[in-house]
């Protein structure tokens, strides 16, 4: 849902591209059968244009790309290693990193 709402729609490929993944791995991301690495957290909800909570739940529509909690948050690049230390040991509980 949130790469569909953007303009211009970025497609599973160039976000792979991204992260020299490959576009596979991207779909299996947004059928849920796969996260991404903790690594990989803080680049995608910056190329989605999402909240952190919205990347790790999204279980409703996601936020406009210009609600200021995504602005926010484009702000707090101090705070990506307390997320990806969070994200480490959610994605390890899960057992679902790829």
């Amino acid at each position: 849902m949130a790469r569909e709402r953007l303009v211009p729609k970025p497609t599973q490929e160039d976000i792979a591209a991204v992260f020299n993944i490959s576009d596979k791995a991207v779909s299996a991301w947004e059928r849920d059968d796969a996260v991404p690495e903790p690594a990989k957290i803080p680049e995608l909800r910056r190329i989605l244009r999402v909240t952190y909570i919205w990347l790790f739940e999204g279980t409703d529509a996601p936020p406009s790309p210009d609600d200021p909690e995504v602005l926010i948050e484009d702000l707090a690049s101090a705070e990506r290693a307390a997320v990806m230390t969070l994200m480490e040991s959610f994605l390890n509980k899960r057992g679902r990193v790829a």
